[in-house]
């Protein structure tokens, strides 16, 4: 049966959800405004100024504190507890982020070694980012359902006995911080049986006394149900958030255990989950309303045995995405040669049908890049997405955030610069130089992220969710993980390579003067850069362009891997736009180039091609796409193709694009999101944005509302596809 694909400015008038429960909730979701927290604003002036002599200390007393007298905030309808009171939708404080890529350059600038004036001037030209020495990360969500707070406390008290110092300190705080989410259960259920005896309808006050049964419970011991375990995991979830692993495997055991006894149908099952998505799109985040890149979910991919681990609560995770159809969280499916095709064809289904989730990863190449930088092969099958498309470790990793961004577009410019002006624009000469800026750049990001790693705060909040750190004693950023790894991502890989492919095509193919190459690239000279132009660019399958970007992969992911830190066993690599679109504030920062920008210009948004360019099909994009050994961007990386609507309109184009998915990741790609839109939808959208409202697309690594993203990003998120065929 053919499936109609569905404006997605009419989307929000469509119904959602299995049950008119969560139909109600998640039409709520999708219209709310982000205003601030307010109870939460309250008990944190009223209990977090605390200031005993340890920081540590400090910490453990306002994080309990502020979590055993957070006032319970129960919605109507909920059967998945965990919340706090928003501000009227009235009010005139509504957070919301704009992330048009503006004037990142000078900020990320400030967090270079104050004493480094060289790795200062990389920073404020743009050629490199740092941002931060922690941010996505995934709780080991695994050990705490199942364990329970009150097994925690046991086994910190055990290890206390044997401690001193600041790692007896830190196991204290392990014990207060769970002593608090114990608190904050018994809060609800205390809350619950209040509201279950006000309630005049027997039917929820009948739920209410469930729901206090079953907070009563956990997260204190280890969850025994399906729902247990959900509620379990969103108190957990709900006290230190972030990212959210992969659901299908960590409930599976206990849906299938509550099939078997007769305790669930697959349809309850599915509203529960809906209760739970919903929960993560509108009670994570007090602002960031626009992007859905701070909290993924990821399903499917490998058993540490090497199998598929698709299961029945993958199907049940995407029908439920499909039913709320709310902007986040992302969602992403890995992808083996072994993936059902009842799973991808459903995925590509849901794209088709107007939504801007899943996105898909294929495992191969991002395992055998763990691998590589000595992760173990069953902690790398393991692997989950976080942020945008970081690749992260469940409980294990302190890795999964870019640490900071390249801008290989630039580096590439300077080499071509640095070679014409040689008394030997050699094609040698050429390579020699591009190692030597690529370890000139590979050195200062490790001397970058050794000052971070040294200065950073501690990252406690989110440590007291890590068994690992516990066994250790330690904090994420002292060395608690099971194993830590940099992370940073290149910008701009498309512009590079097509900038090295006009480069060696006018001088050492049509033997052009090197300096008059330069003098009319920077004269703006029209007729050559529309004859640079018009060469062969990355993502449209020419393999000369292909492999000087395969090269390039190759050579930065190398340079960045044999370097480490005191903290961080290696540097990978990745490639993003970023929800920071360092595409768009990096292009500012360069002038003509020799791929056709102009000065000012926006780089590539990901790897399948700088904006226009990948138009000779989705096929020759691929064939460009998986030329570069995606083992080497193992950090995480962002592929995006857009097609037409009409191209998943019926049962055989989409098996058509299943095939072209399945091919990708048989042929060693790894991430791919896909946009099914037109220019002409984005330029009505862009002008009438009332009649557009809930227009989602993928942007970078995260789904967007294009209503909202501002002018900067719409106009550039329109070009990508003006040229396209």
């Amino acid at each position: 049966m053919a499936v109609a694909t569905v404006s997605r400015g009419l989307q929000s008038a469509l119904r959602r959800g299995i049950t008119p429960r969560t139909e109600m909730m998640a039409h709520e979701a999708a219209n709310m405004k982000f205003t601030p927290w307010i109870q939460w604003a309250e008990t944190c002036r009223t209990y977090g100024a605390v200031s005993p002599a340890h920081p540590i200390e400090q910490f453990a007393m306002a994080t309990s504190a502020i979590w055993s007298h957070l006032p319970p905030y129960i919605r109507p309808g909920e059967l998945i507890v965990g919340a706090r009171l928003r501000a009227p939708q009235d009010s005139p404080e509504v957070g919301g982020w704009v992330p048009d890529g503006d004037a990142y350059v000078p900020e990320y600038a400030k967090m270079v070694p104050p004493d480094r004036a060289d790795l200062k001037a990389m920073a404020l030209r743009s050629l490199i980012s740092p941002m931060t020495a922690h941010c996505h990360r995934i709780a080991d969500y695994e050990a705490l359902i199942n364990i329970g707070c009150e097994g925690i406390i046991g086994r910190a008290e055990e290890l206390a006995k044997d401690r001193s110092g600041e790692e007896l300190i830190f196991t204290q705080a392990y014990i207060a911080v769970h002593k608090a989410v114990m608190q904050l259960a018994a809060n609800y259920a205390t809350e619950s049986l209040r509201m279950a005896d006000c309630e005049e309808y027997p039917q929820r006050a009948k739920e209410l006394r469930e729901i206090a049964a079953i907070c009563s419970k956990v997260p204190a011991k280890p969850a025994g149900t399906f729902r247990e375990a959900l509620q379990s995991y969103w108190f957990f979830y709900h006290t230190c958030s972030w990212d959210m692993g992969r659901h299908d495997q960590l409930f599976i055991d206990f849906y299938r255990k509550d099939l078997a006894e007769g305790r669930i149908t697959p349809e309850e099952a599915q509203e529960l989950i809906e209760c739970l998505l919903i929960k993560a799109h509108r009670d994570y985040s007090e602002a960031d309303s626009n992007v859905s890149s701070i909290h993924t979910l990821t399903l499917g991919g490998l058993h540490p045995d090497g199998s598929d681990a698709c299961n029945e609560l993958t199907m049940l995770y995407l029908k439920a995405i499909r039913n709320v159809r709310l902007s986040r969280p992302t969602v992403y499916v890995r992808l083996n040669t072994t993936t059902p095709d009842e799973v991808i064809d459903f995925a590509v289904q849901m794209l088709a049908e107007g939504l801007s989730e899943p996105n898909f990863y294929g495992d191969e190449p991002i395992i055998r890049g763990l691998e590589r930088v000595g992760i173990p092969t069953e902690q790398a099958r393991g692997y989950a997405l976080g942020g945008c498309t970081e690749v992260v470790s469940p409980g294990k990793s302190n890795w999964g955030s870019p640490n900071g961004w390249i801008n290989l577009a630039l580096l590439v410019d300077d080499v071509i610069r640095e070679t014409a002006a040689s008394d030997e624009p050699s094609e040698q000469t050429l390579w020699l130089r591009m190692q030597q800026h690529i370890d000139i750049v590979a050195d200062a990001v490790r001397d970058t992220t050794i000052w971070m790693d040294e200065t950073s705060p501690l990252y406690l909040g989110f440590s007291m969710f890590m068994p690992c750190c516990l066994e250790k004693g330690l904090d994420l950023t002292k060395g608690g993980a099971v194993n830590t790894m940099a992370q940073y991502a290149a910008i701009g890989l498309p512009n590079a390579a097509d900038m090295l492919y006009s480069w060696s095509t006018l001088v050492y193919k049509q033997h052009e003067s090197p300096a008059e190459i330069i003098a009319r690239l920077d004269d703006g000279d029209e007729a050559f850069r529309k004859q640079v132009k018009a060469m062969p660019k990355f993502g449209q399958g020419e393999p000369e362009v292909d492999h000087l970007a395969a090269k390039l992969v190759k050579m930065l992911s190398e340079a960045l891997e044999s370097r480490s830190t005191p903290l961080r066993k290696a540097i990978a690599l990745g490639h993003l736009s970023g929800g920071q679109n360092m595409h768009i504030d990096y292009g500012r920062y360069m002038g003509n180039t020799l791929d056709g920008r102009r000065n000012g210009d926006t780089l590539a948004d990901s790897m399948a091609g700088s904006q226009g360019f990948a138009n000779r099909g989705v096929t020759n994009t691929l064939r460009s796409l998986y030329t570069l050994d995606h083992s080497h961007l193992q950090g995480g990386n962002v592929s995006t193709i857009w097609l037409a609507p009409a191209d998943a309109r019926t049962s055989e184009a989409r098996t058509n694009i299943v095939a072209l998915i399945k091919a990708y990741v048989a042929m060693g790609g790894s991430q791919l999101q896909i946009n099914f839109m037109d220019s002409e939808t984005l330029k009505l959208a862009q002008a009438h944005p009332e009649q557009y409202h809930g227009l989602m697309i993928r942007i970078a690594g995260y789904s967007a509302d294009f209503t909202n993203i501002g002018k900067t990003l719409q106009d550039e998120v329109i070009s990508r596809l003006e040229g396209l065929k």
